[in-house]
């Protein structure tokens, strides 16, 4: 349990390293805490580093910290959660729906803090450019534009489709001639709008 001092230090060190680049100095910590003791600053690094919340290797910016997932934040780094399902009737980012953390680059998300990940199954997303295995960036919204590449529950299980609304009718479009149009929209609801793709080449 962290103190609300270590709680400061901590989210100082994550923001300048996220957003900056590197860790700060402990100059700089100390001025951000408004204490004028370094050694206050030092003690509240060691408390840190025994709750395996940072690590230091003596250096004057030699910190890596890892966020509440136990995963280490590179420099201009974002965690994200991958999410393995999503269930109807519970909150998109449930903790029993997220399988891992995955760190992005903040210039990917272009800061956003609100996305998660999923996983591609199946190939009705291909002329898209969206293939089996690769994840998608996704900002939850219920309201998209007709031509958006969206996320929805469809029968409890999440399905990646072009989000269609022509004189009044929504449907989802798979990008896939094999595949059908979904009617009626009843059956399916809108989780977020896909925002990005990341493919691994091998």
């Amino acid at each position: 349990m962290l103190t609300k001092r270590q709680k400061q230090l901590l989210d100082f060190i994550k923001e300048n390293v996220q957003y900056i680049g590197f860790p700060p100095t402990i100059s700089e910590m100390a001025r951000a805490l408004k204490v004028k003791s370094k050694n206050a600053v030092a003690k509240l690094l060691h408390s840190l580093e025994e709750q395996d919340l940072i690590k230091r290797d003596g250096s004057a910016r030699g910190i890596r910290v890892r966020d509440e997932h136990g995963n280490e934040i590179n420099a201009g780094a974002i965690p994200v959660p991958l999410l393995g399902t999503i269930t109807a009737g519970s909150p998109i980012l449930a903790e029993q729906n997220i399988e891992e953390w995955i760190n992005l680059p903040n210039s990917l998300l272009r800061s956003r803090k609100d996305v998660f990940l999923l996983q591609v199954k199946g190939d009705s997303m291909v002329n898209a450019g969206i293939l089996e295995g690769d994840l998608v960036i996704v900002r939850p919204a219920h309201e998209v534009r007709s031509g958006d590449i969206v996320v929805a529950l469809l029968h409890d299980e999440a399905t990646v489709k072009r989000f269609m609304q022509i004189n009044g009718r929504r449907y989802l479009k798979p990008e896939n001639s094999k595949y059908q149009n979904i009617y009626p929209e009843d059956e399916w609801t809108v989780q977020g709008k896909v925002v990005g793709v990341i493919r691994q080449l091998e």
